[in-house]
């Protein structure tokens, strides 16, 4: 028997759910969903503040907090919904998608009855998270490279790499004007500012979303310009890149720049399918997805970022070959689909393995 009926657990945002849910949907799949950050009352505004307080005040370590076995607190109360789910839904496959964390006793107890599988998408700092739980997981997928060669050095054999993709149904073309030279769509960062900074050098018709971007610059008269909102997202986000020459990626994560850190995020897919010109910093993983000066336009270091971002927005001519080269790739090669097909090629072998080891060992 194949895959009939998955479990997805994840938060709100990014809409990650959604975009699996549909592509589960066209391969017949029944899906259920569970989010992750769905949360109470008491926690957000009894728990979350009393603790804060208290490692402000130094009274308890920020790894610890009051109230870690109260009901009502986050980590109880996601985990009971999570077990509810399942035991109403009763799926083949569990698929969770990681970063916010479970109790081990309902992954254990998931585990008897379901393949329960997770996907890392969290920044490749953080993977030693991951591998606190790995052995919980009939099988681990992880977007960042480095984790599956630190997995292969752990001796570790139940992973496999599954990066980003796209919903073309949230990310496509538009025929509209160009209004803007440049956009990005980021919270405020040192790092990021300064790129902003440098590109506000080679054009000021641009425009800026993200969080903290006037809390951490508030006498910026050019910001308040600049800045037309702390969050977009669907259709808004689409016209955005439809209407931008050229839109940044300045990514936050990794260690290190270009080669030395593995992943990416989102946006080197969604731009490309919306048949917007990209011009982002790389990775050692880009490259196995994107073929920069074809798909993309990659910069390193700040005067490459500058000269190529006042290279592109002048030449409309190669900047659309790039444009139309990358939606026709990322179109036809990385979209969740493709996700799906890698996920249910993987739960086949995982079950054909339980299914051994049931007859191995007697188990009905």
């Amino acid at each position: 028997m194949g895959l009939k009926r998955v479990l997805l657990a994840y938060s709100r945002r990014p809409p990650i759910i959604e975009y699996l849910e549909r592509a589960f949907k066209r391969r017949g799949v029944e899906v259920e969903r569970i989010y992750a950050d769905t949360n109470t009352w008491f926690d957000r505004f009894i728990i979350h503040n009393v603790n804060k307080t208290a490692h402000n005040m130094r009274i308890i370590p920020k790894s610890r907090g009051f109230f870690e076995s109260h009901p009502l607190a986050h980590l109880h109360y996601r985990s009971g919904k999570l077990l509810e789910k399942f035991r109403e839904f009763s799926p083949d496959m569990v698929l969770m998608i990681r970063g916010i964390r479970f109790r081990e006793d309902v992954l254990r107890e998931i585990r008897k009855d379901a393949l329960l599988f997770g996907w890392w998408i969290e920044k490749e700092e953080r993977m030693g998270e991951a591998f606190n739980e790995i052995g919980l997981f009939d099988h681990y997928f992880f977007m960042n490279s480095s984790c599956i060669e630190e997995a292969r050095r752990r001796g570790i054999e139940n992973t496999s790499l599954l990066q980003h993709s796209v919903d073309t149904r949230a990310f496509y073309p538009e025929e509209v004007e160009k209004r803007y030279d440049w956009a990005f769509v980021g919270a405020w960062s040192p790092k990021r500012k300064t790129f902003i900074d440098s590109a506000l050098k080679v054009s000021r018709n641009a425009a800026l979303y993200g969080p903290k971007w006037l809390n951490k610059n508030p006498f910026n008269l050019s910001l308040y310009r600049l800045l037309k909102g702390d969050y977009i997202e669907g259709k808004e986000l689409v016209r955005l890149y439809n209407e931008s020459r050229v839109v940044l990626n300045i990514t936050n994560w990794g260690f290190g720049e270009g080669e030395k850190r593995s992943g990416m995020n989102m946006r080197v897919l969604e731009v490309p399918a919306c048949k917007a010109f990209l011009l982002t910093d790389g990775s050692r993983d880009l490259k196995r997805v994107l073929t920069p000066g074809r798909h993309v336009a990659v910069y390193e270091g700040i005067k490459d970022f500058e000269d190529k971002l006042a290279y592109f927005i002048k030449n409309s001519q190669e900047r659309e070959r790039i444009a139309e080269s990358g939606f026709s790739h990322v179109t036809s090669n990385y979209t969740f689909d493709h996700v799906v097909e890698a996920i249910i090629d993987r739960y086949d072998r995982m079950k054909g393995i339980r299914k051994g080891a049931d007859e191995l060992y007697g188990v009905e």
